[in-house]
């Protein structure tokens, strides 16, 4: 039953009856289309955002509310400093995906210049000229040019609650995160979702037609081009059977193989939650829908949910590391996390697992030589600490050469690094 009510939770249904409501609601209350953006000075995707976010507003009939935000949530990600590393380094690939300003030697941004910067943007969220100052403001700041932030922002003598509201705003709404879009009920965080919300506001006839953010999608279409010398290169992936982005990952990853001779490597890892780490309820919220929503755009089923957590999992565990053995273990997970984000099947028993040894193409006889946990256990402890080593914190996470790249969505810079070495 809990499965059928996942499947509905995440349906497309829902979230159609979700729009529509919300639509609803802004006619009767004859409000414009407006999105509110959350904005963070020292926030690299920020930086990005500021740069096309005025594009979308010519290109639709919407207006956008900057808000400014600095202090998140720190139990939103497990390794905050990892994080921050990484998504300055990830950043500058997107802006040379999309032709946009970042430089490619930016480090974290000195302390108080981040401060001020806030501060001063903060005082202009109602003026007409916010995105240009921002980007202005973001660049000096990205630079390490802490003489051009003094130079452009003034002194702010701003009350602190307004940036209090802002935060206290975007929780309420369900996000923790800066660079991040809300509207009518959905979020739409960086570069990366801007294309479900340019396709929503396509439906409602507010705009051109195009879609224009979904380069990162288009990773497929570049394959044809790589030179075969690829082939035999090993890709290795770091995953969680009950990571729901893991689930995508890893068929995404299986795909690219395929298709180019690429070696995948899979190297599990424990759970965060079984390893004694919480998930706040606001992340995993917004990390159901938008697996979902990511799922249905890539033509993967999900919605019928068996949480693997606990026994499932080691289960898993223990019969993918004995399966790797035979060169069975990519068959295996494919199928064990299909089941368990989209077919609801039970991995934690026998019957379940023989399912899932069957959809794989494996015999269920193997199911009684399951690695023992004083085995499997320092395994997937090595590939976290290999992981950790790699300069990433969780799943998914992708090593190809020496790029590491985390996401499910990160399948155009593996193929980019392919290309370029």
């Amino acid at each position: 039953m809990k499965s059928f009510a996942a499947a509905w939770l995440t349906s497309g249904a829902r979230l159609q009856f979700r729009r529509g409501s919300a639509e609803l609601g802004r006619r009767i209350r004859r409000m414009p289309h407006e999105l509110i953006y959350f904005h963070r000075a020292d926030d690299p995707y920020s930086q990005l955002m500021v740069q096309v976010l005025p594009d979308l507003a010519a290109r639709f009939d919407v207006t956008i509310r900057p808000l400014v935000v600095e202090r998140l949530p720190a139990n939103m990600y497990p390794d905050p400093q990892r994080f921050e590393a990484y998504s300055i380094l990830d950043a500058a690939r997107l802006a040379r995906l999309y032709g946009l300003g970042f430089p490619s030697s930016a480090t974290v941004p000195d302390r108080l210049a981040v401060g001020m910067a806030n501060r001063h943007l903060a005082k202009l969220q109602d003026d007409p000229n916010f995105f240009s100052v921002a980007e202005e403001v973001g660049a000096a700041l990205w630079q390490q040019d802490i003489k051009a932030v003094r130079t452009l922002c003034v002194a702010a003598d701003i009350d602190e609650k307004i940036l209090q509201d802002n935060e206290g705003l975007l929780r309420t709404l369900g996000h923790y995160a800066s660079g991040n879009v809300f509207y009518g009920g959905e979020f739409y965080p960086g570069l990366d979702r801007l294309d479900h919300l340019e396709r929503r506001l396509n439906r409602l006839s507010l705009g051109d037609s195009e879609v224009h953010f979904e380069l990162t999608r288009l990773w497929r279409y570049d394959l044809e081009n790589l030179d075969r010398s690829v082939s035999g290169r090993t890709l290795e992936l770091y995953f969680s059977v009950r990571s729901p982005y893991s689930y995508l990952g890893l068929h995404h990853a299986a795909d690219l193989a395929a298709a180019t001779g690429l070696r995948l490597k899979l190297r599990p890892v424990m759970p965060m939650v079984m390893r004694g780490l919480k998930v706040p309820p606001a992340k995993a919220g917004y990390i159901l829908h938008d697996t979902a929503r990511e799922a249905r755009l890539e033509n993967l089923p999900f919605g019928r949910i068996v949480d693997p957590l606990g026994h499932a999992t080691k289960r898993a565990m223990a019969l993918g590391f004995r399966l790797a053995e035979d060169g069975e273990d990519l068959a295996f997970f494919k199928a064990f996390t299909r089941a368990a984000f989209a077919e609801g099947i039970d991995g934690a028993t026998d019957g379940g697992l023989s399912r899932v040894l069957e959809r794989a193409g494996i015999s269920p006889s193997k199911l009684s030589g399951a690695m023992s946990a004083d085995i499997w256990g320092p395994l997937a402890e090595k590939n976290r600490q290999m992981m950790l080593m790699s300069g990433s914190w969780g799943v998914p996470t992708f090593r190809i050469g020496n790029e590491t790249l985390w996401g499910q969505d990160r399948m155009w810079a593996i193929v980019d690094a392919l290309r370029q070495h």
